[in-house]
């Protein structure tokens, strides 16, 4: 395969264990669904099985067409680029239709069908785990099973308000009715749940825990963010939420003093696209989903979010393109001298030897430098931005048609800059340390305000720059109340520089309490369930 040359402007797995913890495998196993697990899981290896489907259950929001959910929290917000009409990209782009709950196209809607199934898994393995004798193994098992759980609740808690919170596996058809439970019982759940986790789990590097696994710290960056997100969410004052801060802060702050995570030195060193050898599981990635190069365990982010219907062996698999990265964003960062625009990929070069570059300075469309040349695919689609290489595989061999690039659910700097924004609201501390270690991984100086509303605009900035493509920002911008601030700006921008895919401004701008509707499928289903009311714009 050729190596691309690139970026001249910045350019599971698990099988089933027998008796312990053994290397990673498929993770593809089959729950055994209305029959009663009791009749099966009777032995530690097939708890793990039941494991395995768990984690499994959970990477699924993030493989096939599945992951389109993600390219909604991208799109929402100013990260993204839409580069093709299908699947309404260019309409999810200004919050077209956002309170129809049979809208087909809105990916985010399955997230709930995703995490129910994780969830059920999940309460199969905590029913069935006292069949494991080794106390330590029963352990590391239940608090795996309790942190996917929680991280389950919690995306459903995000996107839709509080939720149903079964603890026990369904057994058959009957007593499938829920109603939801109130918002504080919703994060009462995902907080025990975590907690639980953090008792029984191990430190990374522990023997005989495989790297790849949620970790203790996993649980506790995870937690840290929760109640980080709870304090920030509600609005007024701070000094209302201090426990909510002071948890933020404990939680991460035994993350950083673990000893156990640091900083890449490079920032692209740590996602696979330029990092073959050590990008995966790497001592930055504190919780990440794992994917191989075979049928059901591969990596579909690249192909949905590639460079277009392109079978060219030189970007390592066919792909489609869905979602790119916001040229208005990219160049943002470019100006500012951000080496985390290196992840984007900006130039490349063919087999043929053409080479392409999409020039920083040509803020209008985006082009390659000589427009008589227009780099198309086989559908003639015209590459119009950025795409990010956090979801790319150049290294397994094109043949397989499986690019296995893990995806980053947790990193440490994710942990610095929770911890950094925690302290400030606090006015406790030295949050600058910890914010200006991501600033200066990104090439950038130190930042030496110390007002406290300039120190917590800064540290939301670098949010924006450092997850990129990462679902995150999305929840950034709902808690603090800007959500859609930055969208109405690229799609005004874009509509009147005549962008491509940019058809209306923003004909949605989300509060603070902005909640997805549940799906109209699963309202039918479960008539105990109650609908989020509509939406309202926020002028």
């Amino acid at each position: 395969m050729k190596t691309i040359k690139k970026f001249l402007i910045g350019t599971t797995l698990v099988a089933a264990v027998i008796g312990g913890f053994s290397s990673c495998g498929n993770l593809d196993e089959s729950p055994y669904t209305f029959i009663d697990p009791g009749s099966y899981y009777k032995t530690e290896g097939e708890v793990n099985a039941a494991l395995n489907t768990v984690y499994n259950r959970f990477r699924n929001m993030y493989r096939d067409n599945n992951q389109m959910f993600l390219a909604n929290l991208e799109l929402f917000t100013e990260q993204a680029w839409p580069t093709y009409p299908k699947n309404s990209m260019q309409t999810l782009n200004y919050w077209y239709d956002i309170n129809n709950a049979s809208f087909g196209d809105m990916g985010v809607y399955k997230v709930w069908g995703y995490n129910y199934v994780t969830i059920n898994d999940a309460n199969i393995v905590l029913a069935r785990a006292d069949v494991v004798k080794d106390e330590t193994h029963k352990a590391w098992i239940q608090g795996q099973a309790y942190f996917l759980r929680a991280y389950s609740y919690w995306f459903l808690l995000r996107l839709f308000g509080p939720v149903p919170l079964p603890t026990d596996y369904t057994k058959g058809l009957d007593g499938l009715e829920m109603p939801r439970a109130t918002e504080a019982e919703t994060y009462d759940r995902i907080i025990k749940d975590l907690e639980a986790a953090i008792e029984m789990l191990p430190e990374r590097g522990t023997s005989g825990y495989e790297i790849w696994r949620a970790t203790k710290a996993s649980a506790q960056a995870l937690l840290g963010e929760v109640y980080l997100y709870r304090a920030t969410i509600k609005g007024g004052s701070y000094s209302e939420y201090e426990s909510d801060l002071r948890a933020a802060v404990s939680y991460s702050e035994a993350v950083i003093k673990s000893g156990k995570y640091q900083l890449m030195e490079n920032f692209t060193d740590q996602f696979y696209w330029f990092n073959e050898a050590g990008a995966k599981n790497n001592v930055e990635a504190v919780f990440e989903l794992q994917f191989s190069p075979e049928y059901g365990q591969d990596n579909g982010m690249h192909i949905r979010f590639g460079l277009g219907r392109t079978y060219n062996h030189y970007m390592g698999c066919y792909q489609y393109a869905r979602m790119g990265v916001s040229s208005y964003l990219h160049q943002e960062m470019v100006k500012n001298g951000d080496k985390r625009a290196n992840a984007h990929l900006t130039y490349f070069e063919d087999d043929a030897g053409y080479s392409y570059l999409f020039d920083a300075d040509k803020i209008k469309w985006y082009c390659p430098t000589d427009p008589s040349k227009i780099v198309t695919n086989d559908k003639n689609m015209e590459l119009r931005c950025p795409f990010n290489c956090k979801y790319f595989d150049q290294h397994t061999d094109f043949s397989l048609q499986h690019p296995c690039a893990n995806f980053p659910m947790l990193r440490y700097s994710e942990v610095l800059l929770n911890y950094a924004e925690a302290l400030n609201l606090l006015n406790d501390g030295d949050p600058l340390k910890y914010l200006n270690m991501v600033r200066n991984r990104a090439g950038l100086t130190n930042f030496t305000k110390t007002d406290k509303a300039a120190v917590d605009e800064e540290i939301f900035q670098q949010r924006r720059y450092e997850f990129v493509g990462e679902g995150k920002i999305f929840f950034d911008e709902l808690r603090r109340g800007v959500l859609g601030q930055y969208c109405e700006e690229k799609c005004a921008r874009g509509l009147a520089e005549g962008m491509p895919y940019f058809e209306s401004k923003l004909n949605f701008r989300a509060g603070k309490n902005f909640l997805f509707k549940i799906p109209q499928t699963d309202l039918d289903s479960n008539p105990a369930l109650e609908q989020n009311p509509d939406n309202k714009p926020v002028n």
